[in-house]
């Protein structure tokens, strides 16, 4: 595709602002059976991302979607269910968190530029800018990264940056599936991009928040059972009032309540826990405090394991290294293969092959495979 062709594509961009309209968009994509799709969204102060525009391409045409405009968003959940339909985008995740929430939409064949690009060569985590530079030579501007995107009307510059964000996709996605179809890779993007689908869709509930928290190692066992009612209530009030989680209660502050267990808040008022803390969630903190330290030892978690040994922290080194040279010698990102966060479970006391992580299996496994099963039998290296 010319670049005067994508210059006139964007300044001709329409503006959706109807139930009737974005129907209409939504069927010619199907029709079309291929859309690339990006969005902008606002995340200062919420919970929740508050989505602010819907990008559309269809061939040539682009389309902006005003969700703030729009009531029945029905026909962009089945555009992003239908599985007959691709839909390319870049670095999906936060996109398909921001769709999920607007219109409840599990989104099926997705293809992830940023992915694919990884497949094929290109470093992890490349930018869509940074992409088309390579690809086509053509220079994106960056002048409205940081707009108000939730402000109306937009500016010319702005519809013209949002339009630009999904001009080149298509072609990219053209050129990216001929690479991966002579690599025989078309089956892994399909592959990742799912998980990346499933990690947004399928996030585990506010019992699990706890595993977010930093610092949370040194706990013993009531601390941690503390601090896991402690993260589950933050998650639920954050849901509920629509706020980030930690303008409720920063990590740290939830540690500290932890560790300390107090009989009365008061008792860490200029130790560490903020005098607007005690005065908002006092009463709600230390019920679940008091219920803590009211459990009986047989209902306590386990205290976490202990911080990898060095020894083990050598062979993890060894096995990514031996990971690492697997993908340079396939031309894969090493990264999106080998990240350290993806191998760590590996080295977990008492592992076994069938207690490998699912991220390891599928196309990992066909490259990995062999190496974690003589790992998790004692026979590597």
């Amino acid at each position: 595709m010319a670049p005067t062709t994508t210059q006139a594509m964007t300044e001709n961009a329409e503006w959706v602002a109807t139930d009737a309209a974005l129907a209409e968009l939504c069927a010619a994509a199907r029709a079309a059976g291929a859309v690339a799709l990006d969005t902008e969204f606002e995340r200062t102060d919420t919970f929740f991302p508050k989505l602010a525009l819907v990008q559309f391409c269809i061939g040539e045409r682009i389309a902006l979607v005003d969700p703030l405009a729009i009531e029945d968003a029905s026909p962009l959940r089945a555009l992003l269910e239908d599985a007959a339909t691709r839909k390319v985008l870049h670095s999906c995740s936060e996109d398909v968190e921001v769709l999920a929430s607007w219109c409840g939409a599990r989104p099926r064949n997705l293809f992830d530029t940023q992915i694919a690009a990884a497949f094929c060569g290109s470093r992890y985590g490349i930018g869509y800018r940074d992409l088309v530079a390579d690809a086509f030579a053509v220079e994106l501007d960056k002048d409205e990264t940081r707009s108000n995107w939730l402000e109306r009307p937009l500016s010319a510059a702005q519809k013209r940056y949002a339009a630009l964000d999904v001009a080149w996709l298509l072609p990219l996605a053209e050129r990216q599936t001929e690479q991966l179809e002579q690599r025989g890779r078309v089956g892994w993007l399909a592959e990742e991009c799912e998980r990346q689908v499933q990690d947004v869709i399928d996030r585990p509930g506010p019992e699990q928040a706890w595993r977010n928290v930093k610092r949370a190692g040194g706990l013993d066992p009531r601390g941690l059972a503390a601090l896991m009612a402690l993260a589950a209530w933050r998650e639920r009030r954050a849901r509920e009032l629509d706020r980030p989680k930690g303008w409720l209660v920063k990590d740290e502050h939830l540690v500290l309540l932890a560790t300390a267990l107090p009989g009365s808040l008061d008792e860490l008022d200029g130790k560490g826990l903020p005098p607007g803390v005690i005065r908002r969630w006092g009463g709600e903190l230390q019920d679940i405090i008091d219920q803590t330290r009211e459990l009986s030892a047989a209902e306590l978690p386990n205290a976490l394991p202990a911080p990898m040994s060095r020894a083990d922290g050598e062979r993890l080194k060894q096995f990514r290294k031996r990971a690492q040279h697997h993908a340079r010698e396939l031309g894969v990102a090493e990264e999106l293969l080998a990240r350290k966060r993806l191998l760590e479970p590996l080295f977990a006391p008492a592992v076994a092959v069938a207690d490998c992580p699912d991220a390891l299996r599928g196309w990992r496994w066909e490259i990995l495979g062999p190496d974690i099963e003589a790992l998790l039998r004692e026979q590597w290296p």
